[in-house]
């Protein structure tokens, strides 16, 4: 038996002794969603009891954690069948060890350190897909009464996905009633309990947790601040907008990030702020415009509310290997969890928020939706090029850059090609905009062109070498990967360079993530480089043509 599948079995086995997670058998059974399913294998069911039973055992008691610590210093005895059942013990375990052996891992003994990493690597792994799976359930069928159990998770939830997932779990889960423990969670000492409690509140009570939020505006955290500025920026409320303005002066990108979004979202302004990435003295500039409108037009100025969602990020990395015909996926770090052989040469492919994933086979000019299982559940045939990039709009319909037959079309769910527009040019890479305008990657007329809806030209930037992808960012600025250069470029309206980073290989395509890192594919694989450029991340692989993280 396999290491994967004892792991799985040894998981369920724990979860079917959980005390809170007994007597399940009569529940309903779980919807059909690749979150549903994954908990449905392991015997939880979508309810709060069972859900709720999970949560707390992210939190062992006292005794269970007196056992834990026993058995991580077994690990290090002197015999050597004591420390292998030590760890087969620690195995059954898998919720709630993650903190102690990260301790072990610090610790003296070398044979503790060695055997505790190996039973981290894991279980860690397999303990995040289930934490995530958990948070998505409660999201997707509101599954009420559970925010107590949720706030016991926050430490467990450090990847920014699962933040985000536990985030969204707590606004579905939480209700009035739960509003005296959020409002307890306001003075807690982690800083992500009161950013997590303030984004609820503001769910559960509406309106109502405006005067929570404008105290919060004098948090010793930024973070917290940037939270609490949005809670009002939501309900259209000006005094945020100073906080707002303050926080693009930040010493930290999360920070300085999440501000611009909010001020854009709220105000429609731009005033060329990238906070993400740009050096203190290119933000000044900006920043003075920021203050300057905030002071003339502030109390006055139309706001546009309430505020858009933020993308859901499911930690997954999403590949086309088109030598082999694999799409390939990766958590978030950089270990293969999904597979599957697809049609001839994929050169598209974009994860979906509900686990779903599509690709573009380039020799079939077929696209597939594959669900969590590997199973097809949509199929479009008989385009009329080669898929090199695909998007799946808010409508439902799926945007499509058909290479060798010089268009772009936008497909419905019935198959039926409700919008085209005929390019020369080589289109490899299109997306719709938020004004209803499409961007156009022309590899060989080397430039990147905005359409209108009726197909006329009403932008473009040339003169950019084999052109391969482009991207619209919040800003307006545009983010192209070019074959030949050694690196991504980003350009303003007027084709300025802005930002750019390098030294890569043919760069193919590059995303622009919400926290301001970058996901890049060139020959050598899928790089994720920060703001000033360093490597945070990277998938090692050759024959990649297309990667979304999602």
């Amino acid at each position: 038996m396999s290491g994967a599948i004892l792991h799985r079995r040894l998981l369920a086995a724990a979860l079917a002794l959980a005390p809170l997670c007994a007597a399940l058998a009569d529940e309903n059974p779980a919807a059909d969603s690749p979150a549903a399913r994954r908990l449905a294998e392991l015997g939880l069911s979508p309810s709060a009891p069972s859900l709720g039973g999970y949560l707390a055992s992210l939190r062992p008691s006292p005794d269970q954690e007196a056992l834990v610590r026993t058995q991580i210093e077994r690990l290090g005895s002197d015999d050597y069948a004591q420390r292998e059942e030590a760890g087969r013990l620690l195995l059954r375990q898998i919720s709630g060890i993650t903190p102690f052996l990260e301790q072990a891992l610090a610790g003296n003994d070398p044979e503790i350190r060695w055997r505790a990493k190996r039973i981290l690597d894991q279980t860690q792994r397999e303990s995040k897909l289930l934490l995530g799976a958990v948070l998505a359930v409660i999201h997707e069928q509101k599954v009420r009464g559970l925010a107590g159990p949720l706030f016991g998770a926050v430490p467990f939830c450090g990847d920014n996905h699962l933040r985000l997932a536990l985030r969204k779990a707590l606004a579905a889960s939480a209700t009035p009633a739960d509003a005296p423990l959020l409002r307890e969670q306001l003075t807690a000492a982690d800083p992500h309990l009161r950013i997590a409690a303030i984004a609820t509140l503001s769910v559960a009570v509406g309106t109502e947790a405006d005067p929570d939020a404008r105290r919060l505006l004098n948090d010793s955290e930024e973070l917290v601040r940037s939270a609490a500025a949005r809670v009002l920026a939501d309900h259209g409320r000006r005094e945020c907008l100073p906080v707002l303005v303050k926080l693009l002066e930040s010493a930290e990108s999360p920070v300085r990030l999440g501000a611009i979004q909010t001020l854009r979202q709220l105000t429609g302004q731009h005033f060329n702020y990238r906070g993400g990435y740009d050096a203190a003295e290119r933000r000044a500039a900006s920043i003075a415009a920021w203050q300057t409108w905030l002071a003339r037009d502030g109390a006055t100025a139309p706001l546009l509310f309430p505020l858009r969602d933020a993308a859901v990020d499911l930690g997954r990395l999403l590949v086309c290997d088109h030598s082999q015909h694999l799409l390939i996926e990766f958590d978030t770090a950089g270990r293969k969890t999904w597979q599957r052989n697809v049609g001839n040469q994929p050169w598209a492919c974009l994860g979906l928020a509900s686990g779903n994933r599509l690709v573009g086979s380039y020799a079939d000019r077929t696209i597939v939706e594959y669900d969590d299982q590997g199973e097809e559940v949509w199929r479009a045939e008989g385009l009329p090029g080669g898929p090199t990039s695909i998007q799946r709009l808010e409508n439902g319909n799926t945007l499509v850059a058909c290479t060798e037959g010089s268009q772009v079309v936008e497909i419905d769910p019935a198959r039926k090609t409700v919008w085209t527009v005929a390019i020369e040019g080589r289109p490899v890479d299109a997306r719709r905009l938020d004004d209803g305008n499409t961007l156009i990657t022309l590899q060989h007329s080397q430039k990147v062109v905005e359409v209108d809806p009726a197909g006329k030209v009403v932008w473009e930037i040339s003169g950019l070498g084999m052109a391969f992808s482009a991207e619209r960012l919040e800003g307006g600025t545009t983010l192209v990967c070019a074959l030949g250069h050694n690196k991504i470029r980003e350009f303003d309206r007027t084709g300025k360079v802005v930002w750019e980073k390098g030294a890569f290989s043919n760069p193919y395509c590059a995303q622009r993530l919400a926290s301001g890192n970058t996901i890049v594919v060139d020959t050598t694989g899928v790089t994720e480089i920060d703001p000033q450029g360093a490597v945070v991340s990277r998938v090692q692989m050759s024959n990649v043509s297309r990667a979304w993280r999602y």
